[in-house]
């Protein structure tokens, strides 16, 4: 399991593997906007990684996409599309 900081609410998140951040969020009764249902396509479940970007999966070909099409910062990542393997400390907006 890996564990995020969610530090605008300093709130420690569990991660099952193979579990989008999204969907450890919404487990864990921490409501995030995600109008799309965690497909990629509207970027309201967007956070911003403050501490263990590297060690983070780069973005798929749908987040990839979005942040494009969006002009993302290298730190902001759709947390429905990040599967995360490592420790990492992240905000909502």
């Amino acid at each position: 399991m890996t564990k995020a900081i969610l530090q605008n609410r300093n709130h420690e998140i569990e991660i099952k593997p193979q579990e989008s951040l999204l969907e450890a969020l919404l487990r864990q009764g921490i409501e995030i906007d995600h109008s799309c249902g965690g497909m990629g396509s509207c970027g309201t479940c967007r956070v911003q990684v403050t501490e263990g970007l590297g060690g983070l999966p780069s973005r798929n070909r749908v987040e990839a996409e979005m942040a494009e099409d969006r002009g993302f910062t290298d730190d902001e990542r759709l947390s429905c599309q990040m599967l995360p393997r490592c420790p990492f400390s992240f905000r909502t907006p």
